[in-house]
């Protein structure tokens, strides 16, 4: 997944993205990232689980939404930002084991919309298929409320 610099020695642009504060907030790891790639990774903890013992879905959806996220941000055009515009999951199995794996590629970067498949694996089983589509918007700051 890493590009190449000049040299031809690897690059691996998670060294120069950082983790969105909501990522850290749940433990995501962004461990690898390319253009229009990236890896990204939870270890599960108790609070990850939902009432029935099992990992809570809307851990998998910011998951697949950060990985993305940051596909996206390793081709989105300098001054522009980027938003979730949709996003659809599909849940195959119960995830197993203690960590879950996000790999993420841009498909589709269009002038204004990027096209996003995501899947998220246990071990080497596959756990759930998504697709997501980002926005380009402006990098003006945002009025607070």
């Amino acid at each position: 997944m890493n590009d190449t610099k000049d040299g031809g020695s690897p690059v691996n642009l998670a060294d120069t993205l950082s983790m969105s504060p909501y990522g850290k907030f749940l433990g995501i790891r962004l461990e690898e990232a390319a253009a229009g790639k990236a890896r990204c990774s939870i270890r599960l903890e108790p609070h990850h689980l939902n009432t029935g013992g099992r990992v809570h879905g809307g851990v998998l959806t910011s998951l697949a939404d950060t990985a993305a996220g940051v596909a996206v941000r390793t081709i989105r055009p300098e001054g522009k930002l980027s938003a979730t515009t949709d996003l659809s999951i599909a849940f195959i199995r119960p995830p197993k084991g203690d960590v879950l794996e996000a790999i993420a590629e841009v498909i589709h970067a269009g002038k204004q919309l990027l096209r996003t498949e995501i899947t998220i694996c246990d071990a080497d089983k596959l756990v759930a298929k998504i697709t997501a589509t980002f926005m380009l918007i402006s990098a003006e700051p945002a009025d607070k409320a």
